[in-house]
């Protein structure tokens, strides 16, 4: 009970004058008294009392409501509250609490709804707002949760709740910085408050901090060292670490706490995969019951079980698991308020602009100042993760890892006339400085500061801007990673990318063939069309001679050869690696990914027609010339 429902507790009870309102009125007391102290059953033997007195009594059917919703019985309590506000509709705090039992209800438009009631009345009801906004989160919009939790908190500034739950709508939309501050203010507010030091920790582990995210852990853990989720957190983020042996001792500790923690079980089932056990992790998977999941968590339990089925060889179960995780993911409310067709309309345009008259008719290019930074670019999975670990380790390079400084950029440019990409053609020598500015402030900012050797800039789908990049760095070296077009689909496929406007294109099969055909057709066109000096180095050719395939990189970026990139694995286990090749990139070299499409073949046969064209184009033998 909060403090409004607490002070309307101590009202008038709206029963008739007499002996038997004083009556009501002291049963009412003494049951309020029982319910602040936790004797549910106590408390609802005397809202009963009253209530079998007084059927109508609004505050006696509102508070045994609420009982019934702390006892888990929310349609009961949906029943009890309704009938409340039918007897007194003017009392905001009986619409927050019918808004709270809908949430529970999973009916978050209609919760929604309520909390808006309860606005009326009080428009600086901190908890509606609060809870407007985790009904807004629940449906996806998240932009309009986080105005509504800024509402609470003018309403009450040390509102710790609201601090965390803005945190909470910050993370989903990305945005794991603003996301930390908040978390970082409802501790500051509230130095025990374990959720929001767990949920600090997680973003701070999202962000490479991983220091700074133990000592989180280790505080909520402190603060509340019942709580599986915290014990799961950490788990999560030594497994992150390749500290595997810790991370499932832990995930074990957090099942032992909670048998039914989705994150602690599918931590463990992973630790057991990568330590070399996969039936033991597919028992532990498959001994768990996820019915009563989330979809998002669903999905999170899928996506590991069919990874690994895959590694024991077991193809057709694998597919129909990744199948039925990207359908999971598909649903989630972070999925469905993406725009779908967004990246699509942008490539399009792209295509349709990027000619050799359009290109020859733009202002002469700005000559680059200071070193321009190189750009690793490749479609997701190709080996940019790969690539971006052994320049790292070069003394004189410096990699920022899929941070979006040339988005903010390319944002900029949206605002100039003709926006973009329009805008290009008829830049000023004052447009491209400003925006080199833009960039590399970007680029100080996410990196603490300006890169300690020439900076690599490695961003997957920024080959979509590839003819941004030679507008803004005509000089630039770009990287192009490859690897074979239907082991590249094919893993895509199986990723659990978090949902956005690119991602959601990986949700199956031909979803994410079709996203392949369009990402690299555009590379295509912007080769025909731009003189880039860009170097393509295949995964295969890395794999199968690593010395010999980064010497030629190296000697296309223009540096001598230095030993530590032999040891690239060993630093990168001390190196937050914010992509799901994490696991992959701190192991010795393998060629267990080249052509394990080959096992997916008969679910594949689909797709290939599409994908042909790259085959050929990017050098690769077709299946049928290998017979």
């Amino acid at each position: 009970m909060n403090r409004r429902q607490r002070r309307q507790q101590t009202r008038t009870p709206g029963t008739a004058g007499g002996a038997s309102a004083t009556g009501a009125h002291k049963l009412l007391v003494d049951a309020v008294r029982f319910h602040q102290q936790g004797r549910l059953d106590k408390a609802a033997v005397l809202y009963d009392r009253v209530l079998r007195a007084e059927p109508r009594h609004p505050d006696a059917l509102h508070l045994s409501g609420l009982v019934a919703h702390q006892r888990g019985d929310h349609d009961r309590a949906h029943e009890l509250i309704a009938a409340a506000i039918r007897v007194k509709d003017a009392q905001p705090a009986f619409h927050n609490s019918l808004g709270n039992v809908l949430l529970a209800l999973r009916r978050a438009d209609e919760a929604a709804a309520c909390f808006r009631r309860a606005l009326e009345f009080d428009p600086g009801y901190a908890e509606a707002h609060n809870n407007l906004g985790n009904a807004l989160q629940r449906t996806g919009r998240l932009e309009d949760a986080v105005a509504s939790y800024r509402l609470a908190l003018q309403s009450r500034p040390g509102y710790a709740e609201a601090c965390y739950n803005q945190g909470r709508a910050l993370h989903a939309l990305d945005e794991p910085a603003a996301a930390a501050d908040c978390y970082r203010r409802a501790v500051d507010i509230k130095p025990d408050y374990a959720k929001a030091l767990k949920s600090l920790g997680d973003v701070l582990a999202e962000l490479g901090r991983t220091d700074e995210a133990t000592a989180q852990y280790l505080r909520a853990l402190d603060v509340a060292p019942g709580d599986a989720e915290n014990h799961a957190a950490l788990a999560a983020l030594w497994e992150r670490s390749s500290e595997l042996a810790k991370a499932l001792a832990k995930a074990e500790e957090a099942l032992r706490l909670d048998p039914g923690n989705v994150r602690a079980v599918v931590i463990a089932g992973r630790c057991e995969r990568r330590l070399g056990r996969p039936e033991d992790g597919l028992a532990r998977l498959q001994a768990f019951e996820p019915d009563r999941l989330e979809d998002e968590a669903r999905a999170y339990l899928s996506f590991e079980m069919a990874a690994i089925l895959d590694r024991l060889g077991d193809y057709p179960r694998a597919f129909d698991g990744y199948t039925a995780a990207n359908r999971l993911n598909a649903r989630s409310a972070h999925a469905r308020r993406v725009d779908r067709e967004a990246y699509p309309r942008l490539i399009e345009r792209l295509q349709g602009r990027f000619t050799q008259d359009w290109v020859k008719s733009w202002t002469p290019s700005v000559p680059d100042e200071t070193p321009p930074p190189v750009f690793l670019i490749g479609f997701p999975r190709s080996g940019t993760t790969l690539l971006d670990q052994i320049l790292n380790a070069h003394p004189a390079l410096h990699t920022m890892e899929e941070k979006p400084a040339l988005d903010v950029a390319k944002k900029t440019v949206e605002r100039l006339p003709g926006g973009y990409p329009d805008a290009l053609a008829a830049m000023t020598t004052e447009d491209v400085d400003s925006l080199r500015r833009v960039y590399f402030a970007e680029v100080a900012r996410f990196m603490g500061g300006a890169p300690r050797g020439i900076l690599v800039d490695k961003m997957p789908l920024n080959t979509i801007e590839v003819g941004l990049i030679h507008r803004l760095f005509p000089r630039a070296k770009i990287l192009l990673a490859l690897r074979h077009p239907c082991d590249v689909v094919l893993s895509g496929f199986m990723q659990a990318f978090k949902p956005n406007a690119a991602m959601v294109h990986f949700g199956d099969l031909a979803d994410t063939a079709r996203f392949y055909a369009s990402v690299m057709g555009l590379w295509r066109r912007y080769a025909e069309v731009l003189p880039l000096d860009v170097l393509t180095t295949r995964y295969e050719d890395l794999v199968a001679d690593f010395e010999a395939e980064t010497r030629r990189i190296l000697t296309f970026l223009e540096l001598p050869w230095d030993d530590s990139v032999l040891a690239y694995a060993e630093r990168a286990k001390s190196r937050a690696i914010a992509t799901p090749s994490y696991h992959q990139v701190v192991q010795p070299i393998y060629a267990r990914s080249v052509g394990r499409w080959r096992n997916y073949r008969e679910q594949m046969a689909d797709v290939l027609p599409l994908l042909r064209p790259f085959v050929d184009a990017f050098g690769y033998q077709r299946e049928e010339d290998r017979r």
